[in-house]
């Protein structure tokens, strides 16, 4: 789907590089190819995070798509989201149907 990371795992797990997408990439999530048909993956390993891989790994059973969007979290000209008050204030003031923290989910 990518093209191989061999090199470039560190540096791909904190979503610093691009890497040039397959067509079922493109086809499969769009979402995540930029315009020149690059994308910026966070490589996500079991033994780095758990709870992330699982979640991950639920999704590819249920949509047969084994990628998902992951975002920083902060609202409009807003700096990026730094603790749970910051979260749930953030939460708030936004259209986010849920809020995810740790091992708790905060709906309306």
């Amino acid at each position: 789907m990518l093209q191989k990371p061999e090199g470039a795992e560190h540096t791909a797990k904190y979503m610093t590089i691009c890497f040039n997408t397959t067509k079922k990439m493109q086809r499969q999530s769009p979402g995540v190819v930029h315009i020149d048909g690059t994308a910026r993956p966070q490589i996500v390993k079991k033994t780095d995070n758990p709870s992330f891989y699982k979640i991950i790994r639920e999704y590819h059973k249920i949509t047969g798509i084994p990628s998902i969007i992951n975002t920083s979290f902060n609202m409009h000209e807003e700096p990026i989201v730094m603790n749970p008050k910051d979260a749930v204030r953030a939460y708030k003031e936004s259209t986010l149907d849920y809020l995810a923290i740790g091992n708790y989910l905060v709906k309306p």
